[in-house]
């Protein structure tokens, strides 16, 4: 016997198919029970299309009222000669100048509608809508339509409206994505409340709420008086089958207006708000945040109006207890219709994620980028086969990190990178920001701030930077090429030798951190200079670009101040040319001269510092250019020679060859950009300019990019204009980037920049860093008799110290010190000297074993080895920085920042010239500066500050520059303001998601 099949919970699952919607049961509401009351004002723009939309209505309501409120051109004449034709039922002149609710109001004296339609005069509906609103009306008590932006010939039609709600504060959150394309993708869903354009409304509801609140006269008001339909128990339902076009002239400014229209939506807002049970002081600082973000919108109209909405709804606080008396007693709202309490926060993440996808987009939507394949073809193909190719700038980009990850191996020391012209990172970002606050290159306050790319440790920052510098300079370049649409594989191949260009040239393996950062801002400061001449933006949005190219400029200018000059003259040249174009290049200049005003001075003193590049006086001794500049051996980079000579041999020959290939005054001005910046580098290296008690060459590296950029930009120009003309060109210079990647994955960092650990002893630096905050005195001999000395602290060295002479205003009582050591004629108070000078140990290395032996016979002086080939001798009595000395001579340090009480009379002295920036206080008491020699016995002249009896804790400490951050925090808010993108509406339609 078969089983029957048990079929009940399956037949359960589907049985609402054979159920019928209860809505059936609720009877049609006839069009001829409804009656449209459409208010206008100043409307003669568009009214015709408005009453032409009217006219062709099936159905049509019984009654459609007109309400002339007051307007001063032709609406009214428009009116009546509609009311002539038979479009409008009646036309009622309001005599003066009303809010909508008031005017609905005037129209429906002495009637009491069974169903109400509101309308706009700027919101024609769609021929079905009334069809389609009374179909709502079935279920609803207020029917919600669809209102859609004004219709453009041969575009879809986008969303503007389908139901909004409101948040505690007063912000606007629409239904939908405004700009999506209308698919039909809209559901009827319950809501909060509506624009009352459209609106259909039962007219029992609609006296038993009360109407519209005339506290709102122009904004918001649908959206209070929905929400009283809802806290009454009533249903408000959108209904997007319903449509109407809506201009939204009131919003847009479209209709004239007395003040700026975001006053009164403003003043709605909040009003609706406070009803509801917003406190004032909270809608007080979210309206002036809401003012700040309109500035930097730069729309100070918007930030304005704001501001005076805010004024305006405190002004009058009768208007908000009568609306706040209008909610009902027990509201039954659902609570689901009102926005989360942290929706502007998702929604302020969502806008951002929808822009940085939107720029993805962009970029996947852009022509796609050649790739290395198409260097070859395959002509013995059978048939058509799809296959997946690697674009050229993915290879470029693959090979570059192997390449860096392979040469940073010779950088895993036990000790920090640094050599050449880096000096070792300060020890923690607070000690990087310190040495930015007390110095005055501006430059240090990028690095500090540079440095959190590490994490917070400069030492990191510096290690990456040498890795990345060669990748990111050829991400720099590559994105220029795609602005001058270069294909991908030429312009991966031009970005790769860049690369190699800033390896060979030494700027990462010699550490010419003024080198690494131009080759990385150069080529973006000059896409930003192409996007500006070529922008056709107006108003506040022309601003932009520049704001960005002034960016690059003061970093590029921070790092090498004879940019800053060069981009002037560039652009006095382009006003004489385009004198319209004041503004962008006011914006793109001044920014960077005010971020360099504080340093102007210190430029002024020493002119040569212009030239030079950051920490000027840590390079060893630089030779000037020679005949190695030809092979671009401008720095010992520890690179072969060979890889050198193919690298500028192979990019010489293709530059030649494309500069050839010139016609006219462009090859002219191709030979001078390659010729003018090596003939000028190599004039200006041969010279030696002063810097503070010291003395360094101008920097070579920048004149080298310069005409590698000129040789490489002829390449680029024909391969954007005749790709396929240029291919051996793309593989000579292909293989010369290979040469010089290569060669630098295999050698690695053998130049002068390697880990390496101090050749101090531990108990010395411990000395160093200790609250003493002593000195050591290095003092090298060479086998040639040649001294070189070297003055080390808890801030020495270190980024931004080689700004400054090292030793300060005591130059020249280092430099007799060494040279006696040096000639084995030590003075015999030498120990005496040191611990004035805040010494506490000497170092030597070269010295023979007799002039160590003259040193070990020194009174105050305590030899021990090293290990090596140098010898270290302790100061006795504990030097420091500061300290005291008795009336009988006696030195006493201050070892521990605390002052012994003594007489009134007493001097503190500190081993820094006078005019020194310290500043000291003890016991939280600061201590006047004075000046002279701690001693009669020394014509030594250090600062001093007047310490009286009372001893206690001190507090000695450079003086920090705070204004100077303040001045350049200012400076790059307001390049935050001009760089980000102006108030306004979407550019284009958007296609929403089904």
């Amino acid at each position: 016997m078969t089983e029957e099949p048990q079929h009940g919970a399956l037949d359960d699952l589907w049985s609402w198919i054979d159920q019928e919607d209860s809505v059936f049961d609720v009877p049609a509401v006839p069009p001829s029970d409804v009656t449209a009351v459409m208010v206008v004002t100043d409307a003669a723009e568009w009214l015709p299309r408005q009453l032409h939309a009217l006219e062709r209505l099936d159905p049509r309501p019984g009654t459609i009222i007109a309400v002339d409120a007051a307007s001063t051109d032709d609406s009214l004449a428009l009116l009546q000669a509609a009311h002539e034709d038979g479009v409008l039922t009646r036309v009622v002149e309001a005599g003066e100048r009303v809010a909508f609710g008031a005017a609905v109001e005037l129209a429906l004296t002495d009637t009491e509608p069974e169903w109400l339609w509101l309308l706009h005069d700027d919101s024609a509906p769609h021929q079905g809508a009334l069809g389609e609103l009374l179909e709502g009306a079935r279920r609803a008590d207020v029917v919600v339509p669809k209102l859609l932006q004004p219709k453009r010939r041969n575009y879809p039609e986008t969303l503007a409206e389908a139901g909004q709600t409101i948040t505690g504060g007063g912000l606007r959150v629409p239904l939908v994505e405004v700009g999506d394309i209308d698919q039909g993708q809209l559901e009827s869903t319950e809501v909060l409340g509506a624009s009352t354009a459209g609106l259909l409304i039962r007219g029992e509801v609609w006296r038993e709420v009360g109407g519209l609140a005339p506290e709102l006269p122009r904004h918001r008001d649908g959206v209070e008086f929905g929400w009283r339909v809802n806290g009454h128990g009533y249903r408000v339902l959108t209904w997007p089958e319903a449509a109407l076009n809506h201009l939204e002239a009131g919003r847009t400014g479209l209709r004239p207006h007395d003040e700026h229209p975001h006053v009164a939506d403003r003043v709605a807002a909040l009003r609706i708000a406070a009803a509801r049970g917003a406190r004032r002081g909270t809608l007080g600082v979210a309206s002036v945040l809401r003012a700040a973000g309109f500035l930097i919108a730069k729309s100070p109209g918007h930030a304005a109006a704001e501001l005076r909405a805010l004024r305006r709804y405190g002004a009058d606080p009768a208007l908000l207890d009568a609306l706040r008396a209008r909610i009902p007693e027990e509201d039954v709202t659902p609570p689901e219709l009102l926005p989360q309490r942290l929706w502007p926060l998702r929604h302020a993440l969502d806008r951002f994620g929808g822009g940085v996808a939107e720029r993805y987009r962009d970029l996947a939507d852009s022509p796609p980028a050649a790739s290395i394949d198409e260097l070859t073809g395959d002509d013995f193909a059978g048939g058509v086969t799809e296959r997946r190719r690697v674009p050229a700038p993915a290879i470029l980009f693959g090979v570059l990190i192997v390449a860096a990850l392979v040469a940073g191996r010779t950088l895993l020391g036990l000790g920090p990178v640094s050599g050449g012209g880096l000096l070792p990172a300060p020890g923690s970002f607070g000690a990087a920001w310190n040495a930015y606050l007390t110095g005055d290159a501006p430059w240090l306050g990028f690095a500090s701030i540079a440095s959190l790319a590490g994490l917070g440790f400069p030492g990191w920052f510096a290690f990456l930077a040498l890795l990345t510098t060669p990748l990111l300079a050829a991400g720099a370049v590559l994105s220029l090429m795609r602005l001058l649409d270069v294909p991908g594989v030429p312009a991966a191949v031009i970005s790769a030798c860049w690369g190699g260009g800033v390896i060979l040239l030494g700027l990462v393996t010699a550490g010419d951190v003024t080198g690494m950062t131009l080759a990385v801002v150069g080529p973006l400061l000059a896409r930003s200079v192409i996007r500006i001449a070529s922008s056709d933006a107006t108003g506040a949005e022309r601003l932009r670009l520049p704001a960005g190219a002034a960016l690059w400029l003061t970093i590029a200018s921070a790092v090498w101040p004879a940019a800053l000059l060069f981009a002037t003259l560039l652009g006095g040249w382009a006003l004489l040319r385009h004198r319209g174009r004041v503004a962008e290049v006011l914006v793109a200049l001044l920014p960077a001269w005010a971020f360099l005003a504080p340093w102007l001075p210190t430029l002024a003193r020493h002119p040569g510092r212009l030239l030079t590049g950051v920490d000027p006086l840590a390079w060893p001794e630089i030779p000037p250019a020679s005949y190695a500049l030809l092979i671009g051996r401008i720095l010992p980079s520890g690179l072969p020679l060979w890889a050198n000579v193919a690298f500028f041999a192979i990019i010489g020959v293709v530059a030649a060859v494309a500069i050839g290939r010139l016609h006219g005054w462009r090859m002219w001005v191709a030979v001078s950009l390659v010729a003018g910046p090596l003939l000028l580098g190599t004039v200006l290296s041969r010279l030696t300019v002063g810097l503070d008690g010291g003395v360094a060459r101008p920097l070579l590296s920048p004149w080298a990019l310069l005409a590698l950029a000129a040789m490489l930009a002829p390449v680029a120009w024909q391969a954007g204009r005749r790709p396929a003309g240029t291919r051996w060109a793309q593989i000579a210079l292909g293989a010369a980037a290979a040469v010089a990647i290569g060669s630098w994955a295999v050698v690695g960092f053998a130049g002068p920049v390697e880990s390496r650990t101090s050749e101090l002893p531990g108990y010395v630096r411990d000395v160093v860093v200790s609250e003493r905050d002593s000195r050591v005195l290095l003092v090298d001999l060479g086998s040639d008799g040649t001294v070189s000395w070297n003055i080390v602290d808890s801030r020495r060295p270190q980024w931004g110290s080689g700004e400054t002479d090292p030793a300060g205003g005591f130059s020249e009582q280092f430099s007799g010190i060494a040279t006696s050591l040096a000639t084995d004629a030590p003075p015999a108070d030498l120990a005496e000297r040191l611990r004035l000078l805040g010494v506490s140990h000497l170092w030597l290395r070269g010295f023979e074993p007799q002039q160590r032996s003259t040193v070990d016979n020194l009174e105050g002086l305590l030899s021990a080895p090293t290990g090596g080939a140098a010898t270290v001798w302790t100061v006795t009595d504990s030097p420091a920085r500061a300290f005291l000395v008795g009336v009988d001579g006696s030195y006493l340090p201050i070892v521990d920042n605390v002052v012994p009480d003594g007489a009134a009379d007493r001097t503190l002295w500190l081993a820094e010239e006078p005019g020194a920036s310290w500043t000291a206080s003890v016991d939280g008491r600061t201590l006047d500066v004075t000046s002279g020699p701690p001693s009669a016995e020394y014509d030594l002249q250090l600062i001093g500050f007047t310490l009286g009896a009372d001893g206690g804790e001190l507090e000695l400490e450079p003086v920090t520059h705070d204004w100077r951050f303040g001045w350049h925090l200012l400076i790059g808010l307001g390049l935050i303001v001009l760089a980000a993108p102006s108030l306004g509406g979407a550019g284009g339609a958007r296609r929403g998601a089904n």
